[in-house]
């Protein structure tokens, strides 16, 4: 991907007349990794990219649900983060891009009382958790070319959560009128991403 340029119309002004015009400008800040994120969009290549090596591992940018240097340090080690959240985009060979493309099976649902110190006559309310199938597109970084599409069953309905605790999150939010259900699907845990990756990444 070439630096972005930037069309600026412009208008000069000559012996009083108006004289319409075309200045070619170029962006001259540094690429950073997050411009990989652009894959998501459009796939294409980036000159900026290091190439796909034979063996892993293989640097990547996830793009989607992937907030690992907060969520899950305690997945990765420090060398381990520069290859599954690199810093360096010339280091880069590999773009993930995390989406949500339909709902799963129905786990169970969540009942809630009212909350005491909330509306006076509040009733009871109940979540319905689904989990929710997620698709994890790789692509290489240098030539934007499709590797891989797996698929699996995001399970995380609570941000704090192991994959053993349970689904049910502690409290809901409701308003205090209108249905008194509601329908929630997960998310994917950081592991289930890393799990899909791995081949690609390490091997």
């Amino acid at each position: 991907m070439r630096p972005l340029i930037k069309w600026v119309i412009c208008l000069a002004v000559a012996s009083g007349l108006g004289v319409g015009g075309y200045v070619l400008l170029q962006d001259d800040e540094p690429f950073t990794v997050y411009g990989y994120r652009a894959m998501c969009e459009k796939p294409r290549g980036f000159d900026q990219a290091a190439p796909h090596a034979a063996s892993g591992p293989r640097p990547v940018v996830v793009s989607g649900f992937w907030n690992v240097r907060d969520e899950s340090p305690e997945l990765f080690d420090p060398a381990a983060l520069d290859i599954w959240d690199p810093t360096d985009p010339a280091k880069v060979q590999l773009v993930a891009c995390v989406e949500k493309v339909g709902r799963g099976e129905f786990v169970k649902s969540c009942d809630y009382e009212p909350d005491p110190f909330g509306v006076p006559g509040g009733a009871d309310f109940r979540s319905f958790l689904y989990k929710a199938t997620y698709r994890v597109t790789v692509y290489e970084a240098r030539t934007g070319k499709l590797l891989a599409s797996p698929e699996f069953a995001g399970d995380r309905f609570r941000p704090e959560a192991t994959p053993q605790a349970e689904p049910c999150p502690r409290a809901a939010l409701t308003r205090a009128s209108g249905p008194r259900f509601e329908q929630r699907e997960a998310e994917p845990y950081v592991q289930q991403i890393r799990d899909a990756l791995q081949p690609h990444v390490t091997g």
